[in-house]
């Protein structure tokens, strides 16, 4: 990602927090995909790992103030309800658990990273929202790694 717009990114999220643009996003309601999405925090993330070893995890690095996570969030959750539990949804607030951004060595927002048996999958990082069309290719692609 160039300077420009890693500048953008950030000028962006900053914006959202001075004006609050944003807050009030989430929904109180349940979503009816919700068995395969999870919040993953430190404390559950032994736990995340233990379901990487039965199926594919997707770990999705956002924040609140990021103007393309918020656009791919109801997308991804989506499509992990359409794929039927093929895969985990794991979503991380890289602001709540900066310890696993860490880990992950995340530096651009969205990042999702495909976890299968504990490790993260070879070549499996995707930067920034693609479009729905993009992102099913590549849920496609990790689902096809194993």
């Amino acid at each position: 990602m160039s300077k420009c717009k890693r500048f953008v990114c950030v000028l962006a999220g900053v914006l959202a927090l001075i004006t609050g643009f944003g807050s009030g996003v989430a929904s109180a309601a349940p979503s009816p995909m919700a068995e395969n999405v999870m919040v993953v925090t430190s404390a559950n993330y032994a736990e995340v790992m233990n379901i990487s070893k039965q199926k594919l995890v997707i770990m999705d690095f956002g924040a609140t103030w990021c103007p393309p996570c918020r656009q791919m969030k109801p997308v991804i959750e989506r499509l992990a309800g359409e794929y039927g539990g093929k895969f985990l949804l794991g979503e991380v607030d890289v602001d709540q658990s900066r310890d696993l951004s860490s880990r992950y060595n995340i530096r651009y927002l969205p990042t999702l990273v495909g976890v299968r048996n504990s490790a993260e999958l070879p070549s499996s990082r995707n930067i920034g929202y693609p479009g729905e069309t993009k992102l099913r290719a590549w849920i496609d692609a990790q689902l096809a790694k194993g």
